[in-house]
């Protein structure tokens, strides 16, 4: 079965095929609705909307949370496990920047910060 895709002579949008009540198929420009004037009956032309991907389209799902912040030994208030993933943030407090150290329980997932 050969592949064709068409293009509206009027604004070059993609064409869309519609099934007719006769079954034929006629071409619709979604973009400024011109219809085209070549009609192709069932056999000639199969609508389908299933796309076929290559083994380079798939994409790998990873479940688990990957988390690339360095991690330091310090005791969670939590759980008492002793590693924390950390991280620095600027706040503004008062009139000045001050620096603010998150950690994040690589047991629990606790949040603190000092």
């Amino acid at each position: 079965m050969r592949k064709m895709v068409n293009f509206c002579d009027k604004c070059g949008a993609l064409l869309t095929p519609r099934r007719n009540k006769d079954g034929s198929v006629t071409l619709i420009c979604k973009i400024c609705k011109t219809e085209s004037k070549e009609r192709f009956n069932e056999s000639s032309y199969q609508i389908s909307s299933k796309i076929q991907h290559s083994e380079k389209d798939k994409l790998t799902v990873v479940e688990e949370e990957f988390d690339i912040r360095p991690s330091i030994k310090v005791a969670c208030p939590r759980c008492n496990h002793y590693e924390a993933r950390y991280w620095e943030a600027e706040d503004r407090r008062k009139e000045e920047w001050e620096t603010t150290t998150y950690y994040k329980c690589t047991k629990c997932n606790w949040v603190w910060s000092e």
